[in-house]
């Protein structure tokens, strides 16, 4: 994922660029903290089955201050939006990398 990342980064600067401010500006337009806003991105990248970006926001999540339980309490959300099979897979990936 990091070289289409890096190839995209590459290929289309602006539209990079364009989606960085988007996604900034939502992490910091409104009262969350950013452990709140992460642990949101855990569960919405849990209920749609992103790894890679269940992932990145565990890992930004546990530079904000959450803790393990904190985090699969997020993965837990997505039992009710996505089902009992995503959650056990979004856990399962949590976990993973938690305990690395």
């Amino acid at each position: 994922m990091h070289k289409t990342l890096d190839d995209f980064k590459d290929d289309f600067p602006n539209a990079w660029a364009a989606y960085e401010n988007l996604r900034n500006t939502c992490d910091h337009d409104g009262p969350l903290d950013k452990k709140t806003v992460e642990l949101i991105k855990v569960g919405i990248a849990a209920a749609q089955e992103h790894e890679g970006s269940l992932v990145s926001h565990v890992s930004q999540a546990q530079k904000a201050g959450a803790s393990p339980g904190e985090i699969y309490h997020a993965v837990l959300q997505a039992t009710g939006i996505a089902g009992f099979t995503v959650t056990l897979h979004g856990m399962r990936t949590a976990k993973t990398y938690i305990e690395q």
